[in-house]
């Protein structure tokens, strides 16, 4: 009998150690998975994409928050009316870039939040097929 309480704190004392690893290497992977620098490091293109995308949005916002005054609208009026200027072109072009530039970066943010979170890219087409149903379009423009 004077064993048996010895194998029972042995096993114990065991048990205690396994879980303490076992505790320290959880610790170890929540820490890697919520290091924002490790995963810069690995991916930077979504960072500088989200970046991008979020100063775009931020641009917008506070460009919609000023009224454009009415010479503004006719020079660009004007610049749109004539394509073969040089301006025109050029905003043709910026407008081109700021497009896949968007679409580039909301792309692998997309892909890094599915590879992120499991069942994200479910979700998200499930969202996508809701925005794109004509009862939703309705509710939308309403």
């Amino acid at each position: 009998m004077d064993q048996t309480p010895r194998e029972i704190e042995t096993h114990i004392e065991r048990t205690r150690e396994r879980l303490g690893s076992h505790l320290v290497e959880l610790e170890q992977k929540v820490e890697a998975a919520t290091d924002w620098r490790e995963h810069f490091r690995t991916r930077p293109h979504v960072f500088l994409g989200a970046a991008f995308v979020s100063g775009a949005t931020l641009a917008f916002v506070l460009h919609a928050r000023h009224p454009q005054t009415a010479s503004d609208d006719a020079e660009i009026r004007r610049f749109a009316d004539d394509p073969s200027s040089a301006r025109a072109q050029v905003m043709e072009l910026w407008n081109n870039l700021k497009g896949a530039l968007i679409g580039v970066a909301s792309a692998r943010v997309k892909d890094y939040l599915g590879q992120l979170m499991p069942g994200f890219d479910e979700h998200y087409r499930r969202a996508e097929q809701r925005a794109l149903t004509p009862d939703s379009a309705r509710s939308i423009l309403r």
